[in-house]
Protein backbone atom coordinates (compact mmCIF):
# COMPACT_ATOMS: atom_id res chain seq x y z
CA UNK A 1 0.00 0.00 0.00
CA UNK A 2 1.52 3.34 -1.32
CA UNK A 3 0.99 6.57 1.24
CA UNK A 4 1.69 9.74 0.29
CA UNK A 5 3.82 11.88 2.63
CA UNK A 6 4.86 15.57 2.79
CA UNK A 7 8.59 15.46 3.05
CA UNK A 8 8.52 18.52 5.39
CA UNK A 9 6.07 17.24 7.87
CA UNK A 10 6.14 13.38 8.36
CA UNK A 11 6.04 11.79 11.85
CA UNK A 12 8.15 8.67 12.31
CA UNK A 13 7.00 5.94 14.65
CA UNK A 14 9.38 3.56 15.80
CA UNK A 15 8.54 -0.11 15.19
CA UNK A 16 7.90 -1.00 19.14
CA UNK A 17 4.49 0.74 18.78
CA UNK A 18 3.57 -2.51 16.54
CA UNK A 19 3.25 -4.27 19.65
CA UNK A 20 0.69 -2.00 21.74
CA UNK A 21 -1.21 -0.44 18.86
CA UNK A 22 -3.63 -3.52 18.89
CA UNK A 23 -4.10 -2.67 22.74
CA UNK A 24 -4.17 0.50 22.54
CA UNK A 25 -7.41 2.87 22.62
CA UNK A 26 -8.13 6.11 21.10
CA UNK A 27 -6.78 8.50 23.58
CA UNK A 28 -3.46 6.36 23.62
CA UNK A 29 -3.48 6.51 19.54
CA UNK A 30 -4.12 10.47 20.17
CA UNK A 31 -1.28 10.72 22.62
CA UNK A 32 1.31 8.72 20.42
CA UNK A 33 0.54 10.51 17.33
CA UNK A 34 0.43 13.49 19.42
CA UNK A 35 4.41 13.42 20.84
CA UNK A 36 5.51 12.15 18.50
CA UNK A 37 4.67 15.17 16.26
CA UNK A 38 5.55 17.50 19.41
CA UNK A 39 8.27 15.70 21.35
CA UNK A 40 8.45 19.19 23.72
CA UNK A 41 4.76 19.24 24.62
CA UNK A 42 3.90 18.84 27.88
CA UNK A 43 0.70 16.32 29.06
CA UNK A 44 -1.45 19.09 30.15
CA UNK A 45 -1.40 20.90 26.55
CA UNK A 46 -1.68 17.75 24.71
CA UNK A 47 -4.52 16.76 26.47
CA UNK A 48 -6.42 20.32 26.15
CA UNK A 49 -5.37 20.67 22.50
CA UNK A 50 -6.79 16.71 21.89
CA UNK A 51 -9.84 17.47 24.09
CA UNK A 52 -9.31 14.60 26.59
CA UNK A 53 -9.10 14.55 30.11
CA UNK A 54 -5.39 15.61 31.75
CA UNK A 55 -6.33 12.22 33.66
CA UNK A 56 -6.69 10.27 30.75
CA UNK A 57 -3.68 11.89 28.58
CA UNK A 58 -1.17 10.58 31.86
CA UNK A 59 -3.24 7.17 31.42
CA UNK A 60 -1.89 6.96 27.62
CA UNK A 61 1.20 8.85 28.32
CA UNK A 62 2.17 5.86 31.11
CA UNK A 63 0.70 2.88 28.38
CA UNK A 64 3.59 3.96 26.06
CA UNK A 65 6.05 4.27 28.69
CA UNK A 66 5.15 0.65 29.96
CA UNK A 67 5.17 -0.46 26.15
CA UNK A 68 9.06 0.92 26.07
CA UNK A 69 7.95 3.76 23.66
CA UNK A 70 7.91 6.66 25.41
CA UNK A 71 11.29 7.55 27.74
CA UNK A 72 10.49 8.05 31.61
CA UNK A 73 11.05 12.12 31.51
CA UNK A 74 14.16 13.24 32.95
CA UNK A 75 12.96 15.08 36.76
CA UNK A 76 12.90 18.90 36.02
CA UNK A 77 14.85 21.30 38.61
CA UNK A 78 12.26 23.54 40.84
CA UNK A 79 12.76 27.08 40.18
CA UNK A 80 14.18 29.01 42.97
CA UNK A 81 13.07 32.20 44.41
CA UNK A 82 14.47 34.76 46.97
CA UNK A 83 13.49 34.81 50.96
CA UNK A 84 9.62 35.39 50.53
CA UNK A 85 10.04 38.14 53.02
CA UNK A 86 11.66 40.03 49.98
CA UNK A 87 8.75 41.54 48.62
CA UNK A 88 8.67 44.37 51.77
CA UNK A 89 11.58 45.87 51.04
CA UNK A 90 9.95 47.64 47.88
CA UNK A 91 9.63 51.09 48.54
CA UNK A 92 6.90 53.57 47.63
CA UNK A 93 9.05 54.98 44.71
CA UNK A 94 9.96 51.34 43.33
CA UNK A 95 6.23 51.19 43.68
CA UNK A 96 5.06 54.35 41.69
CA UNK A 97 7.80 53.91 39.13
CA UNK A 98 6.70 50.11 38.38
CA UNK A 99 3.30 51.71 37.77
CA UNK A 100 4.42 54.23 35.92
CA UNK A 101 6.67 51.99 33.96
CA UNK A 102 5.35 48.59 33.45
CA UNK A 103 1.89 48.39 31.56
CA UNK A 104 1.79 44.81 32.74
CA UNK A 105 2.04 45.59 36.71
CA UNK A 106 -0.87 47.76 36.38
CA UNK A 107 -2.92 45.24 34.80
CA UNK A 108 -1.85 43.40 37.81
CA UNK A 109 -2.79 45.71 40.58
CA UNK A 110 -6.09 46.37 38.51
CA UNK A 111 -7.13 42.10 38.62
CA UNK A 112 -6.26 42.60 42.38
CA UNK A 113 -7.93 45.93 43.11
CA UNK A 114 -11.58 44.19 41.56
CA UNK A 115 -10.86 40.82 42.68
CA UNK A 116 -9.84 41.76 46.25
CA UNK A 117 -12.75 44.21 46.33
CA UNK A 118 -10.55 46.91 47.18
CA UNK A 119 -10.62 50.87 45.82
CA UNK A 120 -6.93 50.90 46.77
CA UNK A 121 -4.16 48.30 47.66
CA UNK A 122 -1.85 49.01 50.50
CA UNK A 123 1.72 49.16 50.36
CA UNK A 124 2.59 45.96 51.15
CA UNK A 125 0.04 44.29 48.83
CA UNK A 126 1.44 46.04 45.82
CA UNK A 127 5.38 45.09 47.32
CA UNK A 128 3.77 41.57 47.20
CA UNK A 129 2.86 41.82 43.63
CA UNK A 130 5.81 43.74 42.29
CA UNK A 131 7.92 41.29 44.14
CA UNK A 132 5.90 37.87 42.25
CA UNK A 133 6.28 39.83 38.88
CA UNK A 134 9.32 41.90 38.63
CA UNK A 135 11.19 40.06 41.17
CA UNK A 136 10.64 36.32 40.79
CA UNK A 137 10.06 36.92 37.06
CA UNK A 138 6.12 35.28 36.92
CA UNK A 139 4.23 36.07 34.17
CA UNK A 140 1.17 38.71 34.30
CA UNK A 141 -1.13 36.26 33.28
CA UNK A 142 -0.39 33.57 35.58
CA UNK A 143 0.27 35.86 38.86
CA UNK A 144 -3.61 37.25 37.27
CA UNK A 145 -5.33 34.23 36.88
CA UNK A 146 -4.28 32.38 40.65
CA UNK A 147 -5.55 36.02 42.34
CA UNK A 148 -8.56 35.48 40.33
CA UNK A 149 -9.41 32.32 40.93
CA UNK A 150 -7.92 32.63 45.08
CA UNK A 151 -10.67 35.06 45.25
CA UNK A 152 -13.12 32.89 43.48
CA UNK A 153 -12.80 30.57 45.68
CA UNK A 154 -12.98 32.48 49.24
CA UNK A 155 -9.33 32.85 49.53
CA UNK A 156 -9.54 36.66 49.10
CA UNK A 157 -6.09 37.20 51.28
CA UNK A 158 -2.90 38.92 49.83
CA UNK A 159 -0.61 36.90 51.82
CA UNK A 160 -2.20 33.33 50.28
CA UNK A 161 -2.35 34.31 46.77
CA UNK A 162 1.30 35.54 47.30
CA UNK A 163 2.12 32.08 48.64
CA UNK A 164 0.33 30.22 46.37
CA UNK A 165 1.58 32.11 43.57
CA UNK A 166 5.64 31.54 44.38
CA UNK A 167 4.10 27.87 45.40
CA UNK A 168 2.76 27.06 42.17
CA UNK A 169 5.83 28.74 39.65
CA UNK A 170 8.24 26.80 42.12
CA UNK A 171 6.16 23.34 40.67
CA UNK A 172 6.37 24.74 37.18
CA UNK A 173 3.18 26.60 36.65
CA UNK A 174 5.25 29.16 34.28
CA UNK A 175 2.61 29.71 32.09
CA UNK A 176 -1.50 30.48 31.71
CA UNK A 177 -1.95 27.47 29.54
CA UNK A 178 -0.24 25.35 32.42
CA UNK A 179 -2.36 27.06 35.12
CA UNK A 180 -4.85 26.79 33.31
CA UNK A 181 -4.47 22.84 32.92
CA UNK A 182 -4.02 22.93 36.46
CA UNK A 183 -7.04 24.59 37.30
CA UNK A 184 -9.00 21.88 35.21
CA UNK A 185 -6.77 19.14 36.97
CA UNK A 186 -7.65 20.35 40.31
CA UNK A 187 -11.35 20.51 39.42
CA UNK A 188 -11.08 16.77 38.93
CA UNK A 189 -9.43 15.97 41.87
CA UNK A 190 -11.67 18.11 43.82
CA UNK A 191 -14.96 15.99 42.42
CA UNK A 192 -13.13 12.83 42.93
CA UNK A 193 -12.52 13.69 46.51
CA UNK A 194 -16.32 15.09 46.87
CA UNK A 195 -17.23 11.34 46.03
CA UNK A 196 -14.85 10.04 48.52
CA UNK A 197 -15.96 11.88 51.02
CA UNK A 198 -19.49 10.87 50.98
CA UNK A 199 -18.26 7.19 50.47
CA UNK A 200 -16.50 7.78 54.12
CA UNK A 201 -19.46 9.48 55.46
CA UNK A 202 -17.26 12.79 56.14
CA UNK A 203 -20.40 15.12 55.71
CA UNK A 204 -19.64 18.30 56.73
CA UNK A 205 -16.22 17.80 58.74
CA UNK A 206 -12.75 18.86 57.61
CA UNK A 207 -10.67 16.54 56.15
CA UNK A 208 -7.82 16.16 58.59
CA UNK A 209 -4.17 16.90 57.24
CA UNK A 210 -3.15 13.10 56.76
CA UNK A 211 -6.54 12.70 54.84
CA UNK A 212 -5.66 15.73 52.71
CA UNK A 213 -2.19 14.50 51.58
CA UNK A 214 -3.04 10.67 50.90
CA UNK A 215 -6.83 11.54 48.78
CA UNK A 216 -4.26 14.30 47.03
CA UNK A 217 -1.81 11.78 46.20
CA UNK A 218 -4.11 8.66 45.58
CA UNK A 219 -6.32 10.71 43.09
CA UNK A 220 -3.67 13.74 41.97
CA UNK A 221 0.13 11.94 42.23
CA UNK A 222 -1.32 8.52 41.42
CA UNK A 223 -3.83 9.60 39.09
CA UNK A 224 -6.76 6.88 40.02
CA UNK A 225 -10.24 7.44 38.92
CA UNK A 226 -13.40 7.21 41.98
CA UNK A 227 -13.87 3.22 40.86
CA UNK A 228 -10.34 1.87 41.73
CA UNK A 229 -10.44 4.19 45.16
CA UNK A 230 -14.17 2.75 45.80
CA UNK A 231 -12.58 -0.70 45.41
CA UNK A 232 -10.03 -0.06 47.78
CA UNK A 233 -12.12 1.18 50.60
CA UNK A 234 -14.55 -1.63 50.18
CA UNK A 235 -11.49 -4.50 50.50
CA UNK A 236 -10.20 -2.05 53.90
CA UNK A 237 -13.72 -2.26 54.82
CA UNK A 238 -15.00 -6.18 54.12
CA UNK A 239 -11.07 -7.08 55.52
CA UNK A 240 -10.76 -4.44 58.96
CA UNK A 241 -14.81 -3.46 59.50
CA UNK A 242 -14.21 0.16 59.37
CA UNK A 243 -12.36 2.85 57.16
CA UNK A 244 -8.41 3.34 57.32
CA UNK A 245 -6.50 5.80 55.49
CA UNK A 246 -3.61 3.54 56.35
CA UNK A 247 -5.27 0.62 55.06
CA UNK A 248 -6.82 1.93 51.77
CA UNK A 249 -2.83 3.16 51.23
CA UNK A 250 -1.03 0.46 51.38
CA UNK A 251 -3.41 -1.21 49.06
CA UNK A 252 -3.58 1.91 46.52
CA UNK A 253 0.60 2.08 46.93
CA UNK A 254 0.35 -1.60 45.73
CA UNK A 255 -1.50 -1.17 42.74
CA UNK A 256 0.17 2.04 41.76
CA UNK A 257 3.38 0.27 42.07
CA UNK A 258 1.90 -2.90 39.90
CA UNK A 259 0.68 -0.38 37.48
CA UNK A 260 -3.12 -0.98 37.97
CA UNK A 261 -4.89 2.24 37.29
CA UNK A 262 -9.08 0.67 36.70
CA UNK A 263 -10.55 -2.04 38.64
CA UNK A 264 -10.69 -4.59 35.79
CA UNK A 265 -6.54 -3.86 36.13
CA UNK A 266 -6.81 -5.65 39.59
CA UNK A 267 -9.11 -7.99 38.49
CA UNK A 268 -6.92 -9.04 35.67
CA UNK A 269 -3.85 -8.38 37.84
CA UNK A 270 -4.71 -10.68 40.54
CA UNK A 271 -6.82 -13.59 38.36
CA UNK A 272 -3.42 -13.55 36.59
CA UNK A 273 -1.22 -13.97 39.75
CA UNK A 274 -4.04 -16.85 41.33
CA UNK A 275 -3.18 -18.59 38.04
CA UNK A 276 -0.43 -19.88 40.50
CA UNK A 277 -2.00 -19.52 44.00
CA UNK A 278 -4.81 -20.66 45.57
CA UNK A 279 -5.61 -18.15 47.57
CA UNK A 280 -6.93 -14.26 46.64
CA UNK A 281 -5.77 -10.86 47.30
CA UNK A 282 -7.59 -10.02 50.34
CA UNK A 283 -5.88 -13.21 51.62
CA UNK A 284 -2.36 -12.93 50.76
CA UNK A 285 0.66 -12.51 52.66
CA UNK A 286 0.33 -8.62 52.24
CA UNK A 287 -3.16 -8.54 53.83
CA UNK A 288 -2.54 -10.78 56.56
CA UNK A 289 0.33 -9.03 57.53
CA UNK A 290 -1.56 -5.88 57.53
CA UNK A 291 -4.37 -7.23 59.55
CA UNK A 292 -1.88 -8.30 62.18
CA UNK A 293 -0.31 -5.34 62.44
CA UNK A 294 -4.03 -3.47 62.96
CA UNK A 295 -3.61 -0.74 60.87
CA UNK A 296 -4.98 1.84 63.36
CA UNK A 297 -4.96 5.28 61.92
Amino acid sequence: MAIKTPKDSVILLPADVLQGIKNATADELKILIYFFANPEAEIAVAARDLEITLANAEKAVAFWRGAGVFADAEPKPKKTTADTSAYRNYTSEDINNALAEKNEFVMIKGIAEQSLQKVNLTKNDLSALLYLYDFAGIPAPVICGVITDCCANEKANMQYIYKKTLALYEDGIDSYDKLEAYFVRRKEINSQIGKLRKLIGAGDRALTSKEKKLFDCWFGDWGFDFDIVKHAYEITVDNTGKFSTTYMNSILRRWNESGFQTVEDVNNGEASRQSGVEHSFEGDEFITAALKRGFED
